[in-house]
């Protein structure tokens, strides 16, 4: 079988183009086995960082995904801009940040206090395009202040979605607390509003919660956790920002959604976006919303919010690798029936219990 040509932004690492090329071919980024093909690369087998941005021209998205270095001044890895070509001169994300960014390792414990905010954004990172609209994102875990492995893996391929798969393997043992949490940070550059949307729980009242709710400075932030998960525990004197669930609102099935405006003018009225997160699992997803961004009087920006998600890792172990997906939907916005059929079609690929849509939803719109 001859080589195909393949284009490897760091070259520096010693992959073999043909074996990545029969490995993505036999595999789905919904299948199970995907987490065979994570490797081990060695510290010696990287040489120093550069300011590394890849060119995204997708059948859907058009773009830029960046490593630490080249986004340093917008936050970090992740994509800026990324645009649907439908509406090309609109970035999903706001030009000043970024979007699908691996954000913070946290782990609620006093000693790792100074190194629960933003370390994902600092330690170094490596990018490179495995095959046409994959893209992957490498943390040596050398070069991490949690000594954790990891990595994303984009998939661009597919009109309107984007699936990702993270690996990661801890390499130190550093949590007390008996887990290990990591977060994602989108920061949105023209929304409805700031809320997410889920079906779930407020306690005793089952069906579609909205979280983001409130007016001026006076807003619901924070993050939702799946109905009947242990809150996480944390020491007096920890990072708490991104670890404190919000008492009443759960999710029961592992998606959120609300919608962006197509091409930023809220007065048309024919450009209403879906944006809907998916996940491949329940108890180790929690879901967040911060709205940081301020409007001309000075109040947060309800069109411009942070829609993020957590993953835990629970009793994390020493050289185990640990994984999830997600897909992230970005199409014209038909009614609710198209979010549940979005969500379907994601288990049915999949291939995994997940929960189904509660009968009860047909009547609750």
């Amino acid at each position: 079988m001859p080589k195909t040509p393949r284009t490897f932004v760091f070259a520096f690492i010693k992959l073999n183009p043909l074996l990545s090329l029969l490995i993505l071919s036999s595999c789905s980024f919904t299948s199970e086995d995907w987490g065979h093909r994570y490797r081990q690369i060695d510290s010696d087998e990287l040489l120093p960082l550069t300011s590394t941005k890849l060119n995204v021209d997708s059948l859907g998205f058009q773009g830029a995904l960046h490593n630490n270095i080249s986004n340093k001044d917008r936050q970090g890895s992740g994509f800026t801009p990324l645009t649907l070509k439908s509406y090309p001169q609109t970035n999903i994300f706001r030009d000043d940040a970024v979007g699908l960014n691996f954000e913070h390792i946290f782990n609620g414990a006093k000693e790792q206090r100074d190194i629960s905010m933003f370390t994902p954004r600092k330690d170094p990172c490596y990018i490179q395009q495995i095959e046409n609209n994959h893209f992957e994102i490498y943390w040596p875990a050398e070069g991490s202040k949690w000594g954790m492995e990891a990595r994303m893996i984009y998939d661009l391929s597919v009109e309107g979605q984007i699936d990702i798969v993270f690996e990661c393997r801890p390499k130190k043992e550093m949590y007390p607390q008996g887990y290990a949490a990591m977060m994602w940070a989108s920061y949105m550059n023209r929304t409805y509003d700031r809320k997410i949307h889920f079906w779930g729980e407020e306690g005793d009242k089952t069906g579609w919660i909205a979280f983001g709710e409130g007016e001026g400075n006076d807003i619901e932030v924070g993050t939702v956790s799946h109905v009947g998960v242990p809150d996480l525990t944390y020491e007096e004197g920890a990072q708490t920002l991104n670890l404190i669930e919000h008492p009443t609102k759960k999710f029961i099935t592992p998606f959120y959604f609300n919608f962006i405006d197509g091409d930023h003018n809220l007065d048309t009225k024919d450009d209403k976006l879906l944006y809907l997160v998916l996940f491949d699992q329940t108890d180790s997803i929690r879901f967040a919303m911060w709205n940081f961004y301020r409007d001309k009087t000075g109040s947060p920006d309800t069109h411009s919010p942070a829609w993020d998600w957590q993953y835990v890792i629970r009793n994390p172990k020493i050289d185990k690798v640990y994984r999830y997906r997600t897909r992230i939907v970005i199409k014209p916005y038909k009614n609710r029936d198209q979010i549940w059929e979005e969500y379907k079609k994601w288990r049915d690929e999949l291939g995994v219990k997940l929960p189904k849509r509660p009968p009860e939803s047909r009547f609750i719109e």
